[in-house]
């Protein structure tokens, strides 16, 4: 009889594919180099779940996306991030040492801190007082608020205060001097797409025009900001949609590991005002149908397989179910218009795995002969 597998291993299984789910979903890209990227700056979490700590888990799912909000900003800000532009712009301390500077130190200099400080303290409050325009700041807004502020890369103290700020009404902000014309658009951007998170209200556009007059931006530029998130929302639906199907059909046979996944995807992949036909779905059970009702182009198939596969390893499965769940993913890569799709998304997946599995192997305790 094989002896039971290293808890501790498990661990760092579940830990590498939760934050590889996170990657896929958030980016709508499968990307063996970001996943190993985004591995190198979780390392001391995974090296510390290998000698035993406890994982950082989707199961705790609000310090969880914090946590992989700060760790994959220099890399790709996740999409469903209403600011990802604005920290695609430079206003993070996670980026590092800029310019001739980072070839000495990694450390950002004082002008970077002071930049980001204060671009990213005003940042925080055009996104709450959008998100808050209604009268309400729900938890998903505190949640966007969160992780745009946590991928900030300030020191915790001033994180925390930030983040407990209240939302101000937008012609109460004061933007700071000398916010730079191109930094100001992907604020509006942001602002934009956060408006529309949960459908169109008129007091979250009128306060995202306002911090566009504030900010000077011209009639135009505050026109292609807005065609700008329109066109986030919508590929955001073209890539959530087939990426919760995906997974909830290769999983079918575990309903309950199906079902937390595939909420799971639809909280990272879709905007609020369109999971809930998804989450219905799930909450019904009904099963998912193969139909070729998902057009998707190369790169958003590659990133659902990858996902989809990713959501069926976590539970590190045997040899002859890993056979049976290849099948259903091929089905699914069929469907999607390539029957090949499917294997070439397992290789990348389980590359990636392999390779960061073994490395922590020598540090996982060895049970007492």
């Amino acid at each position: 009889m094989a002896p039971p597998p290293n808890v501790c291993l498990v661990h760092v299984l579940r830990t590498l594919c939760d934050d590889a789910f996170f990657a896929i979903a958030s980016t709508a890209r499968l990307d063996g180099d970001m996943l190993r990227s985004l591995a190198k700056r979780r390392a001391p979490v995974i090296q510390s779940t290998a000698r035993g700590a406890r994982p950082d888990l989707l199961d705790q799912w609000d310090g969880w996306i914090e946590h992989l909000s700060v760790a994959i900003a220099p890399i790709q800000p996740p999409r469903w991030l209403a600011m990802a532009g604005v920290v695609d712009e430079g206003l993070s301390l996670e980026h590092g040492a800029r310019g001739v500077r980072s070839l000495f130190t990694s450390k950002p200099s004082e002008k970077d801190i002071a930049r980001v400080r204060s671009f990213g303290a005003f940042v925080s409050r055009a996104l709450a007082s959008v998100l808050g325009a209604t009268g309400t700041f729900n938890t998903e807004a505190r949640s966007q608020r969160g992780c745009f502020v946590a991928s900030l890369g300030l020191p915790e103290e001033e994180h925390r205060a930030l983040a407990a700020e209240e939302p101000v009404p937008a012609d109460k902000l004061e933007v700071p001097e000398g916010l730079p014309p191109r930094l100001a658009r992907a604020v509006l951007r942001g602002a934009f797409f956060a408006a529309m998170l949960e459908g169109v209200d008129p007091r979250e556009e009128q306060a995202v025009m306002t911090i566009g007059k504030k900010t000077g931006l011209a009639p135009e530029e505050i026109t292609a900001a807005h065609s700008d998130a329109r066109g986030r929302i919508e590929a955001a639906r073209a890539f959530g949609g087939p990426a919760v199907d995906a997974i909830r059909y290769v999983l079918e046979g575990d309903k309950e590991v199906s079902d937390k996944l595939a909420v799971a995807a639809a909280r990272l992949t879709l905007p609020m005002n369109h999971r809930t036909e998804a989450i219905t779905a799930v909450n019904v059970g009904g099963k998912v149908v193969l139909a070729k009702k998902w057009p998707v182009d190369k790169r958003q198939r590659d990133a659902v397989l990858g996902l989809a596969w990713i959501a069926a390893l976590r539970s590190d499965p045997s040899l002859v179910q890993r056979i049976a769940l290849a099948a259903r993913h091929d089905a699914v890569a069929a469907d999607l218009g390539d029957d090949d799709a499917g294997r070439d998304a397992r290789r990348t997946i389980e590359l990636f795995l392999d390779e960061e599995l073994g490395a922590v192997v020598p540090l996982v305790p060895q049970p007492m002969s």
